[in-house]
């Protein structure tokens, strides 16, 4: 499952890239080239915009009701059941690039002292060199989606 999210989205577009799910999201992106690059790339538009959902090319979109980003990741959730799609950090929460390993010795200097001394693992984005580790935060959306 894809999706694309309008810019009122973009904390949940970051929540969503945290579990794995690929959504593009670009604060730039107009109505017209949202609507164009669902149907390119076949992918659900996320809204909370009532106009892009009144749109009649814009056919495959959930429009978000909460403006709370909890409510708002229950509501994908329940809506598409990507379950299976959940897989934390798998990709970089601001690129949207699928994250690849990277040795721990090459993060000394990249992250914080005690974050490279407690952790073992980690990611980076290939794209804007970002740095990921499974934190408490990732556990935490983890359960949270699984209780959705």
């Amino acid at each position: 499952m894809k999706f694309i999210a309008d810019v009122m989205l973009g904390r949940l577009a970051k929540h969503l890239r945290l579990l794995g799910i690929d959504i593009l999201y670009d604060r730039t992106l107009g109505d017209n080239e949202i609507i164009r690059l669902s149907l390119e790339q076949d992918r659900v538009i996320l809204t909370r915009d009532t106009g892009l959902a009144k749109r009649p090319l814009a056919t495959r979109h959930l429009f978000i009701t909460s403006d709370r980003i909890r409510e708002q990741l229950d509501q994908v959730l329940a809506s598409f059941d990507p379950k299976s799609a959940i897989h934390p950090l798998t990709r970089c929460a601001v690129c949207n690039e699928p994250l690849t390993s990277i040795k721990k010795k090459d993060v000394m200097n990249r992250v914080p002292d005690y974050v490279h001394e407690k952790y073992s693992s980690f990611l980076e984005c290939p794209k804007c060199g970002r740095i990921y580790w499974q934190g408490t935060h990732i556990r935490k959306m983890k359960l949270q989606s699984e209780k959705s």
